[in-house]
């Protein structure tokens, strides 16, 4: 008795909104792809932007470990620690082919994320020369969204009130990056308007997250460097990656989901959005990404909402 009255709760769990969400990350895959998407990111863009640093003026060289020590706030072993990971010769010749590899590295990242996005929304990958175009945007936009970030940080660090700035300009510049990242992953089959969720929801979360890591980053670092070394660090590094490359994946699931959702609530916010009318029960049909079951919902026989471009 108590087994199945267990198994119905459940059942019924599974068809709530949380529950299908929750089924969503678990049909991403979405611890696994998490670990693959942190280690590839720290993999990838680490010698992108360390290249962008060999590049820069003599003065500029140590930008990458500057802007590291000023986002956990590091001092002492630490800080010196983080220099010595992304210290170079300070020789800035980089061949045909290293630069070639780098590019590929942050492409294949950016094209984990994109095939992520486009299983997320039920959507067939395209082939061909503009799906790879929309990879290497992709790749641009990542990098121009950091870059924009360190930007930020450096002109807004000295005025009065700066954690305020610096807050606000974190959750815009990660709203855009996080809106039109998918944008162009999705081959801009996906309205941007139905991006906006995912925006808001990966926005927010990863600069509480970025509050949350100034506050134990600097000891976590501190102990790691002086238990094992560089080794140490690169490993509290990954860690940091992999919290964002969580928060990614589930934003994604949960923006995905809220798009296809029944519930009324979720109406009024697409209605909102200007993603579909308010409140006008389209018929909605759903994947199962765990099972490939299909769920339908009754509703009137009105044009099913697609809202792709």
């Amino acid at each position: 008795m108590r087994t199945g009255s267990l198994r119905a709760l459940a059942q019924r769990l599974e068809t709530t909104f949380v529950g299908r969400c929750a089924r969503s990350f678990i049909g991403l895959q979405g611890i696994d792809r998490a670990l693959v998407l942190a280690s590839q990111a720290f993999t990838a863009l680490i010698p992108i932007l360390l290249l962008v640093s060999a590049l820069a003026p003599a003065g500029d060289r140590d930008v990458i470990s500057a802007a590291f020590i000023g986002r956990f706030r590091l001092t002492g072993g630490a800080a010196d620690a983080m220099r010595q990971l992304f210290a170079h010769s300070g020789s800035s010749a980089v061949g045909l082919l290293s630069g070639f590899l780098l590019v590929f590295s942050g492409i294949s990242l950016t094209r984990r994320i994109q095939r992520m996005h486009h299983q997320a929304w039920g959507l067939e990958p395209r082939t061909g020369v503009g799906h790879a175009l929309h990879a290497g945007l992709g790749l641009a936009a990542l990098l121009l969204g950091i870059a924009l970030l360190y930007v930020a940080r450096a002109l807004v660090g000295p005025l009065p009130f700066s954690d305020m700035f610096l807050l606000t300009v974190s959750l815009l510049t990660s709203f855009l990056l996080w809106t039109s990242l998918p944008w162009l992953l999705l081959d801009r089959r996906v309205a941007w308007r139905r991006l906006v969720p995912a925006g808001v929801l990966t926005s927010v979360c990863t600069t509480l997250y970025g509050i949350a890591s100034t506050v134990y980053m600097p000891r976590l670092l501190e102990t790691y460097s002086r238990r094992y070394g560089l080794f140490g660090v690169t490993l509290a590094l990954v860690g940091w990656l992999l919290a964002i490359a969580f928060i990614v994946v589930g934003a994604t699931a949960v923006a995905a989901e809220l798009d296809r959702a029944p519930e009324p609530w979720a109406q009024r916010i697409r209605g909102r959005l200007g993603m579909a009318p308010p409140d006008s029960g389209p018929a909605v049909q759903r994947t199962d990404l765990g099972n490939a079951r299909r769920l339908q919902t009754a509703v009137p026989q009105e044009p099913a909402y697609r809202g792709e471009e």
